[in-house]
């Protein structure tokens, strides 16, 4: 019984993530497209106006919501399958998140030259050890670990 009222509770909780990530989506996309109709109307009408710049920095910022959106989306399915939270996604959602603020900030015109050199020395140390976590993930020592034993069954036959 308790297993099957479990079961029921993870189906429930995934339903209802589904639908509250992909209402979120819908309302980013609905605001990405409003932003490419701003930057379409700023350019016919005068395109060397200052706002071009602030309308697409707000598609930068759409985009970069949504892949942050998709990220947080794929780390809690995988967080409900495999009943951990998977540090790839942690070190993914971070690399994007910096990235996004770095390029709002670019584009509104307020980043200094030792921010910029802050920010590549936090993406290195990130992108380092998204690699690290990738090659010493407990999906690549199980992975590794059937190759060896199918391999030893093999010596044995």
């Amino acid at each position: 019984m308790s297993e099957r009222l479990n079961r029921f509770a993870y189906k429930f909780l995934d339903i209802t993530v589904h639908i509250v990530m992909i209402s979120i989506l819908a309302i980013t996309l609905f605001i990405f497209g409003v932003g490419v109709y701003d930057i379409v109307s700023t350019f016919l009408t005068s395109p060397y106006q200052v706002r071009f710049r602030m309308t697409f920095g707000l598609i930068v910022e759409c985009v970069f919501d949504v892949l942050l959106l998709l990220e947080v989306y794929q780390s809690v399915l995988e967080t409900l399958r495999h009943r951990r939270v998977p540090l790839r996604y942690v070190v993914d959602i971070t690399i994007i998140m910096i990235l996004r603020e770095t390029f709002l900030k670019y584009y509104r015109g307020t980043i200094r030259p030792m921010e910029m050199l802050s920010v590549t020395a936090m993406l290195t140390v990130l992108i380092a050890s998204r690699v690290v976590v990738l090659k010493y993930s407990p999906d690549y020592f199980k992975t590794h670990l059937e190759r060896i034993r199918g391999q030893e069954r093999e010596v044995e036959r």
